[in-house]
Formats: structure tokens, C-alpha cells, sequence
């Protein structure tokens, strides 16, 4: 374990990047209006005091530059790749006798097809057939099927033709480990997959830091959290955030304009710890950022690295808290990768109940792309990436680098972990690949009852979230179809109607 520490002032001139800066500077949390008090939402009891206190979050770039988001033509016969995915199904249905996991009700309303809607259907059906003979084990039939896949599909085609380029080679990938065609080699390169995702996402490029501008997901819940910690250090002069996965840590960025705007009680100090399992010097890189921000907004802040092995090794030792600092806890997209074995996410939550924070927020992906049968699994993942290329295709529009960028980064990495995630497959496709890869997707009534069992308290998320959330929502024309809904105490971000990712806040009773 390694703890690096770094503090405003201390003499370290690091330059920040240009499109970092873009995209912390001038997006503020706006205030809570009085309109909206009659919505029947319930609130935080610290709510009210903290919309007095923050100043706005989020107005317009003062930037010279801005980044012009085109809308997409809207066309009555224009289909999503969901759509077109749930036709694929019920025809591969219609033709099977197994039953597949989706709902087929709403497929067959679009008729007649274009050509090249028809002929996505036909793509997409030849990939499910695919993945069924993979499933039965029936390996010689999947490669024939695969080969003629990639005659059709294409990295610069259409969105289906993109969509099966990439869960087509991974397919491929699972059939060759499975029948022992994999060397050693190509096992450690498989595992060096999800380091390569996590420096993507650290890395503040110029593309990296222009997809996340352009698709909506993670701002509107970043806006949503950063404003129910806001809620929970009201009044705190000493803060301490403990960072689970920080990675370009815009999201803190947003948190201290909004502390450097309080009218009554300034923030004497701000502290960040990350925690990490790899990447060191890219993080340490966002702490020295992170700090010359501060520095803009007149904040005493410092910045922490805790290097661990596993995130279930953290321990509070590793940890150095001042007394009297107020302590909160950010998880994004955290619980669902320590699920495998059960015991790590156990380890972690215990340690985190001994720092005593006043808050713990944790994002998730929505929804649940976690049977234990391979096929289905299979289709789950299909049915959400289908989602976020929908999302891409009217977000990207004129910016065809960028929506690559997307594709090929994250999602055609991430459809490879998710073909490794299969230890414990009950139909016996597990291929005998370690427990480390499997990362469990969860509906948030899951995650509510699994972190219950540790006398964790679910504490509702305010009326002033809600309305951060739907404000950022509303900033983009082509993010329009990003809805945001509560579920119970939860908020949930969709896009048109699916649940993408939800934001819960817990304390510790």
C-alpha cells in the first residue's frame, strides 16, 4: 500500500491541460427555485439550508470555444438499434423453440423495413444464432456463423453493423479460449483489457474529455451526487471526500465551486483521498490538477493517493483523516466490480462504516445483465450496448472521431470483459476462467437489500438533486431523450425510457 499526498501551494507548477480546464470551468450547480417546492418529493432536512448556500452550478461556458452538438433529423420511420435488436430477437424466436430473456411485445410494430433496416434484422439475428451454438458448445457452427457476420458487419458501417463487429470478434475470442486455443499470452493480454479501460478513462485527452461532454449519463449524475454531498457537509468548515474511483475527477471540480461560493461558512480545508488499484502516476496527475483548481476558487485543498492490490484490501489504517473533517464517500461504478467473490465488497463496506462518513453516494449502471446463463447474459449486454449506441448515433451527429472513439474504446473493450465475466455459468460455458472477471450488472433493488445487511440506511435524495439531474439533462437539445425518474428513494438516468444508471445515498446507522 502507498499513500501519496499533495497540497495547494507546495510549490509543484504542473500545467493543466486545456480540455481538462474546458470541462471544469463554468458549469455550476443552479439554485433549488421556489417553483419547484411543490412537486410532493421529499427532502433532505439539510436541504434547504444547502440551496441558500450554493451558488450556481450551472451556467453557460465562458469559454471561447464551444462544442455544437447537431440534432438528428427526426423521421417517423427512423427505428433505434433497439428496435431493431428486439426484431432480430422475436424473429430468431419465432424460428426456436428456447425461450430467450426480452420482452418481444413491442417488436414487430415497425413495417415494412427499409433495406438497410432489413438487413440489420438479418445481421443481428445471425449473431443471436451465434451465440445460441456457443452456448450449446456447438463451437464449429458459431465460427461458420461468425465468419458470415463478418462478411456483413463492418467497424465504419452502419450502427448494427458496428454493434456486431464488435460483440462478433469477442464471441470469437470466448469460442478460442473454450477449445483451448488461447496461449498464455493471449490470457495476460485479456487481463490487461480492463487496465487499458481504466487509463482511457483517467486520461483527460482532448477525445476522451469531448465524449463525455457529449453523451449525458455521467454529468446529469454527477450533478445529482455532488449535490446530495453538498446537502451533508452543509456547515462543515473540514471536508474529507474518500474517492473510490476518481478518474478524471471532473466531478470534484464541481463540488468546489459550489463550496466556494457559500456565503456564511467558508470551507477552511478540502481533502480528497483516491483510492486505487492501478494507474498511480494518471491519478496523481488529477490530484495536481484538482489542487490548481482549487487554487482558482481560493480553496485550501489537498489530495491523497492510497494505492491498494484489491479495493477489499483497504483498510483504515491505510486512510489519514484529520479530526474534526467531515467525511463523505463517492462509489461510481465501484460495487458491481467487487462482487466476485462476495467477500470483497464486504471487506470494503466494513472499512467504510469505520471512517464514519456522514454520506456514502454510489452510482451504478442500471439493470441487470447478470445470468448466470451465458446466452442470456449475452443478450442483456447486447440489449444495453444497443442503448448506448442509440445514444451515441444522436448525441455524435457531425462528429463521427468522437462517436469511434466511444465505440472502439470503451464499448468494444468492454464487450470483452464482459465474454470473461462467465466463471460460474450454469450451463456449463464458464470455460473455467477466474472469478476476477465477473462483474455484475444489478437492478438498484439488489443493490438496496444487499446493502441493508450491513445496517446501512437508504437516505432519500432531494428535490434539489432531482432538479440538478433534469437541469443538466435539459442543457443539450439531442439530450432530450435522457429522462430522469425517481425510484423510491433513488434517482435512475435513462435514455428513452431504459434505465442506464442509478444514484442512491446511504448512511451508516
Amino acid at each position: 500500500m502507498e499513500n501519496q499526498g499533495m497540497l495547494a501551494g507546495d510549490g509543484d507548477e504542473f500545467p493543466c491541460p486545456q480540455p481538462w480546464n474546458e470541462l471544469a470551468g463554468g458549469i455550476e450547480l443552479i439554485p433549488f427555485p421556489p417553483s419547484k417546492q411543490q412537486d410532493g418529493l421529499s427532502d433532505q432536512p439539510a436541504a434547504n439550508e444547502a440551496q441558500s448556500e450554493t451558488s450556481t452550478l450551472l451556467e453557460n461556458h465562458e469559454t471561447e470555444e464551444t462544442v455544437e452538438i447537431l440534432q438528428p433529423p427526426a423521421s417517423p420511420a427512423a427505428l433505434s438499434v433497439e428496435d431493431l435488436i428486439r426484431m432480430a430477437s422475436l424473429k430468431f424466436i419465432q424460428s426456436h423453440s428456447k425461450d430467450m430473456p426480452f420482452d418481444v411485445a413491442a417488436a414487430s410494430v415497425h413495417s415494412p423495413l427499409s433495406e438497410e433496416q432489413s438487413a440489420s434484422v438479418e445481421l443481428a439475428e445471425l449473431l443471436l444464432e451465434a451465440v445460441e451454438r456457443v452456448g450449446d458448445r456447438r463451437f464449429d457452427g458459431a465460427r461458420t456463423l461468425l465468419q458470415q457476420c463478418d462478411r456483413r458487419c463492418s467497424p465504419t458501417g452502419s450502427p448494427i453493423q458496428r454493434l456486431v463487429f464488435y460483440y462478433s470478434r469477442s464471441l470469437r475470442n470466448r469460442i478460442d479460449r473454450e477449445t483451448g486455443q488461447t496461449g498464455l499470452g493471449d490470457t495476460v493480454k485479456a487481463k490487461e483489457q480492463s487496465s487499458n479501460l481504466f487509463k482511457v478513462i483517467m486520461t483527460p485527452s482532448v477525445r476522451s474529455v469531448e465524449f463525455q461532454r457529449r453523451l449525458p449519463f455521467s454529468q446529469v449524475a454527477q450533478f445529482a451526487g455532488i449535490q446530495t454531498i453538498l446537502e451533508h457537509v452543509e456547515g462543515a468548515r473540514r471536508i474529507h471526500v474518500l474517492d473510490l474511483a476518481i478518474r478524471n475527477g471532473h466531478q470534484w471540480t464541481i463540488l468546489m465551486q459550489a463550496l466556494a461560493t457559500r456565503r456564511r461558512i467558508r470551507v477552511e480545508h478540502l481533502k480528497i483521498t483516491a483510492v486505487a488499484t492501478m494507474g498511480k502516476e494518471l491519478i496523481e496527475q488529477t490530484g495536481r490538477r484538482l489542487v490548481m483548481f482549487a487554487q482558482t476558487m481560493s480553496l485550501v485543498c489537498s489530495f491523497d493517493v492510497v494505492m491498494v492490490r484489491d479495493l477489499a484490501e483497504l483498510r483504515q489504517d491505510h486512510l489519514r483523516f484529520d479530526s474534526g473533517v467531515t467525511v463523505v464517500v463517492l462509489a461510481d461504478y465501484v460495487a458491481s466490480t467487487l462482487t466476485s467473490p462476495a467477500e470483497r465488497l464486504d471487506a470494503l463496506i466494513k472499512t467504510i462504516r469505520r471512517v464514519k462518513p456522514c454520506v456514502m453516494v454510489v452510482m451504478e449502471m442500471e439493470g441487470s445483465r447478470n445470468s448466470p446463463v451465458f446466452v442470456n447474459r449475452f443478450v442483456e449486454s447486447l440489449f444495453f450496448a444497443g442503448v448506448l449506441f442509440d445514444c451515441m448515433g444522436d448525441c455524435m451527429v457531425g462528429d463521427e472521431a468522437t462517436r469511434k472513439y466511444g465505440e472502439e474504446t470503451l464499448l468494444g473493450e468492454v464487450s470483452k470483459i464482459v465474454m470473461m465475466g462467465a466463471a460460474d455459468d450454469d450451463d456449463g460455458a464458464g470455460g473455467g476462467e477466474g472469478r476476477e472477471w465477473m462483474i455484475r450488472s444489478l437492478k438498484v433493488d439488489v443493490w438496496r437489500a444487499y446493502f441493508r445487511r450491513f445496517g446501512m440506511v437508504e437516505t432519500q435524495l432531494s428535490r434539489s438533486s432531482m432538479y440538478q439531474a433534469e437541469l443538466v439533462a435539459e442543457r443539450v437539445p439531442c439530450w432530450s431523450p435522457c429522462t430522469v425518474w425517481m425510484d423510491g428513494k433513488s434517482l435512475i438516468v435513462g435514455w428513452k425510457g431504459t434505465p442506464v444508471k442509478s444514484i442512491t445515498a446511504w448512511k451508516f446507522s
